[in-house]
């Protein structure tokens, strides 16, 4: 089984759509196990999936804090395996079959979908050519990549590191140390919200500047909260 948890706030424009084509796009329903963790959502996020029949909780406390949704989630799931995916994140064709593939291969403990955008114009596109380039030679995914990893390992690991930005980053450098992550094709097909509601530039600085600190050992906590504005404003 694979559990899915997906941390959630104020996502009602997204989170259906996400649940119905994970659902619809799986090779196994019946393997799946999905867990939205609603972080306090203002709007109609809990009320726009109650006739799907997943499992939600609702923990106000965890605004700001993705990567206490995370294992929270984990905590609650019984999947030999655990996927976190975005509120806004479609998955491709069979992607529950590719996982299981990948990871009968020797020493691998997890992994990431290749990235890319819905719609992507010129911009998006060369920002996805320089994601990619980035996370082959550091083996370090993003949120919006959908990473999964077996949940013994995790487990050993402690969880997601308490990071509130770039938590599966963080992850990643961690499970680099028990053994192999990969990548599976074909890509998924995430949100261009942020570069939408913010501007293309001032977002692509703004993520840069992250990594720089990332890569330097430095924090990004004080990214956080600008980071997450639109949706604490909603």
């Amino acid at each position: 089984m694979i559990s899915i948890i997906i941390p959630t706030l104020n996502e009602e424009e997204y989170l259906r759509k996400t649940i119905l084509h994970t659902i619809n796009k799986s090779f196994n329903r019946d393997e799946l196990e999905l867990i939205i963790v609603d972080a306090g959502s203002r709007d109609d996020t809990l009320e726009s999936i109650k006739d799907l029949g997943v499992t939600t909780f609702t923990k106000p406390e965890f605004a700001l804090k993705k990567f206490e949704s995370l294992n929270y989630g984990v905590s609650k799931s019984h999947g030999e395996l655990v996927m976190f995916l975005d509120a806004d994140t479609l998955l491709p064709e069979h992607f529950d079959a590719l996982i299981e593939s990948k990871m009968k291969q020797n020493k691998v403990v997890g992994g990431a979908f290749e990235f890319a955008f819905e719609r992507p114009d010129w911009k998006l596109s060369l920002v996805t050519i320089l994601n990619r380039i980035r996370y082959r030679f550091g083996k370090v995914f993003y949120g919006d990549q959908a990473v999964f990893v077996k949940k013994e390992v995790l487990d050993e690991i402690g969880g997601v590191p308490e990071e509130p930005l770039m938590e599966t980053a963080y992850l990643c450098k961690a499970l680099r140390k028990r053994g192999k992550l990969t990548i599976i094709r074909p890509a998924l097909k995430t949100s261009p919200r942020r570069f939408k509601t913010y501007g293309f530039f001032n977002v692509a600085w703004f993520d840069l500047n992250m990594l720089i600190r990332f890569n330097l050992g430095l924090s990004v906590s004080s990214y956080a909260k600008k980071y997450w504005g639109k949706n604490l404003k909603t």
